[in-house]
C-alpha cells in the first residue's frame, strides 16, 4: 500500500480529534452499510459521476476481495461494506454528497481511507482526466463548493481532505504496508454552508482500489429528533387492533421509513407488534377478552422515535359479533371506549357481520351540520356497516359507553328516509337507551338505512343528541374543541366510509 500524504496538512487533525464528543452526524449512509448488494454502485445519499467512456467505479466491497476483479484487498475497517474503486479498464470516478453545516456550531469530518495500485508510483497531475497522455493514476477526498464542476480540481476545491500520491511526488516514494488510515478535516470554517464533499479516483495505467469507509461530518449543533405521532382511533375486532394516527416528519439525517405500533396487555406479558409504511398499523394475536395498552412511533433505517400517545382497550370476548372502537373525550384530551355488538331481532343469531369502521368521530364530519350544534353530540357520530345479511333482516346494534347516557336523548342520522329521498337530519326511531348503552333496531332498507335498499348491507351512520335540558340524571353536554379532533386519520377513514356507505350530501 502506498503511503498516504495530504496537501492540507495545516487542516488535518490528529487522529484524537475523531472523538469529537458532537452531538449530530450530516452525512447519510457514511458506512455504506446500505447499498444494492456487493459489486454494485448503488449507495443510497450519495451521487455518482463518471467520465464518459470510463470503465469500472466504486462499487460495493466485503471482505478481502475487491468487487469486480476480484484482487486480495484489505476488509472494510467498519461493518460490512467499504465504498472502493475496481475497474477492468481505465476510467474517471466520483462519489459525492452535499452537508448543509449548522451556523454557529463546530464541525469535523472523519474517514477511513485505503490505497492499492497496481502501477509504480508517478506524480499526480492537476486533472480528473483519465484520457490524458500522461500518467494519471491518482485517488483524493475534497471539500469542494456545490457549484463546482465536479471534475474540478482548482478554484472549485474548497479544501484537500486526502490525495495520493501527493502532488510533486517522485518514484523514490516508498511502498508503507498497512491498511486503512485515518484522516481528518476541521470543518468549522464552513458553518453556515452547505459543502460538497468528493471522493475521486482515476486511473489510466493499471488498476487501482481506492478504499473508503466510516466516513463521518459530526457537528456540535443538537440533534434533531423525530417526533412522536399521534394516535387518532382505533378499531378491535375479533384479536386485531387497527391503529390510526397522524404521520411523522422526517428530520436530517432521519428519514421516516414506516411505522411501529406496540400493544402491551396491562395484566403482564409480552408485547405485541404490528408495524406499516403508512396509518393505520394493525396489531394480531390479541387475547380475547384481555386489556391492552398500545403506542405507535415512527420508524427509520437507525432508529424508533418516540412513542405516540397510549390507547387502552378490552377484547372482545371469542365468539362475540361486535367490536371495540375509540370515543374521543370530552375537551379532545383523549380517547375512549365503546363496545359494539350486533344481533339479529331480540338478541337471537344473526348472519349479519359488523364492518370495520372508523370509530367516533366529531359531528362536523358530517356533509350538512346537524341543526341542534355539533356540541349536542357529546359521542359523536359512529359510522356501522354490517353486511353479509338476509336481504330485508332486522338487526339490533348495542352501543355500550363508558359513561351513562342522559335521559330523554335521541338518536339522530343524516341521510334519505322512505318519505323523503333528500339526505336530512332526522331523529330515529329505533332507538333506546338504558344507563350507558343504547341499541338501535335496524331493518335492511327500511329507515335507519343509509342506502334504503334489502340488500344485505345496512349503514348506519348517526349519533346520539343530547338538548341542553336532557342531561338530569345523566352527564354534563361537553362543549368539544372540534377542529382539535379533525385529525387526518379520522377524515380518511370517515372519507372511506363514505365511498362505501355514503353519508349523503
Amino acid at each position: 500500500m502506498k503511503c498516504l500524504q495530504n496537501l492540507g496538512a495545516g487542516l488535518l487533525l490528529s487522529a484524537a480529534a475523531l472523538n469529537t464528543g458532537y452531538a449530530t452526524e450530516l452525512l447519510a449512509n457514511g458506512g455504506f452499510e446500505t447499498n444494492g448488494g456487493v459489486g454494485t454502485a448503488s449507495f443510497p445519499g450519495w451521487q455518482t459521476f463518471a467520465q464518459g467512456g470510463s470503465v469500472g467505479g466504486f462499487l460495493a466491497q466485503q471482505g478481502t476481495k475487491s468487487a469486480a476483479t476480484p484482487v486480495t484487498v484489505a476488509a472494510p475497517p467498519q461493518g460490512s461494506f467499504a465504498a472502493m474503486s475496481d475497474q477492468p479498464g481505465p476510467g474517471s470516478h466520483v462519489i459525492y454528497q452535499d452537508v448543509a453545516i449548522p451556523a454557529g456550531y463546530p464541525a469535523a469530518l472523519s474517514a477511513q481511507v485505503y490505497v492499492q495500485s497496481a502501477s509504480s508510483l508517478a506524480a499526480a497531475p492537476a486533472s480528473l482526466d483519465y484520457t490524458q497522455a500522461a500518467p494519471n493514476q491518482q485517488a483524493r477526498i475534497d471539500v469542494m463548493k456545490p457549484a463546482a464542476a465536479l471534475d474540478d480540481v482548482g478554484a472549485g476545491v474548497l479544501a484537500n481532505v486526502f490525495q495520493w500520491p501527493a502532488a510533486g511526488a517522485t518514484p523514490t516514494h516508498q511502498v508503507q504496508a498497512g491498511g486503512y488510515q485515518t484522516v481528518t478535516l476541521d470543518l468549522s470554517a464552513y458553518a453556515g454552508q452547505t459543502i460538497r464533499l468528493r471522493i475521486a479516483e482515476v486511473d489510466n495505467r493499471q488498476s487501482l482500489f481506492f478504499g473508503v469507509d466510516a466516513v463521518s461530518i459530526n457537528s456540535g449543533a443538537p440533534a434533531a429528533q423525530l417526533g412522536a405521532p399521534t394516535i387518532l382511533s382505533y378499531f378491535v375486532q375479533g384479536t386485531s387492533v387497527a391503529l390510526t394516527f397522524t404521520p411523522v416528519a422526517s428530520v436530517p439525517m432521519q428519514t421516516v421509513t414506516g411505522y411501529a405500533a406496540q400493544c402491551t396487555p396491562q395484566g403482564g406479558g409480552a408485547a405485541l407488534t404490528g408495524s406499516a409504511a403508512a396509518s393505520p398499523v394493525t396489531v394480531a394475536g390479541l387475547t380475547a377478552a384481555a386489556a391492552y395498552n398500545c403506542t405507535v412511533a415512527a420508524t427509520t433505517a437507525s432508529t424508533t422515535g418516540p412513542a405516540s400517545n397510549s390507547v387502552s382497550f378490552a377484547v372482545p370476548i371469542t365468539g362475540s359479533n361486535g367490536a371495540v372502537v375509540s370515543v374521543p373525550t370530552a375537551g379532545g384530551a383523549g380517547l375512549g371506549s365503546a363496545a359494539i355488538a350486533l344481533s339479529g331481532a331480540g338478541g337471537s343469531a344473526t348472519s349479519c357481520v359488523l364492518q370495520p369502521v372508523s370509530g367516533f368521530v366529531p359531528a362536523t364530519s358530517a356533509p350538512v351540520p346537524p341543526p341542534q350544534g355539533a356540541a349536542a353530540f357529546p359521542f359523536g357520530l359512529l359510522n356501522v356497516s354490517a353486511s353479509g345479511c338476509v336481504p330485508g333482516a332486522t338487526a339490533q346494534l348495542t352501543v355500550t359507553l363508558a359513561q351513562a347516557i342522559p335521559a330523554g336523548a335521541q338518536y339522530w342520522k343524516y341521510g334519505p328516509t322512505p318519505s323523503n329521498s333528500a339526505p336530512h337530519w332526522y331523529a330515529f326511531a329505533g332507538f333506546s337507551a338504558s344507563g350507558s348503552s343504547y341499541t338501535l333496531t335496524l331493518i335492511d332498507g327500511a329507515e335507519g338505512d343509509d342506502d334504503l335498499s334489502a340488500n344485505g348491507v345496512i349503514a348506519d351512520p348517526g349519533g346520539v343528541m343530547v338538548t341542553p335540558g336532557s342531561s338530569a340524571g345523566g352527564i354534563p353536554v361537553p362543549v368539544w374543541d372540534l377542529w382539535a379532533l379533525l385529525g387526518a386519520g379520522l377524515m380518511l377513514s370517515l372519507a372511506a366510509m363514505r365511498r362505501r356507505h355514503p353519508l349523503r350530501r
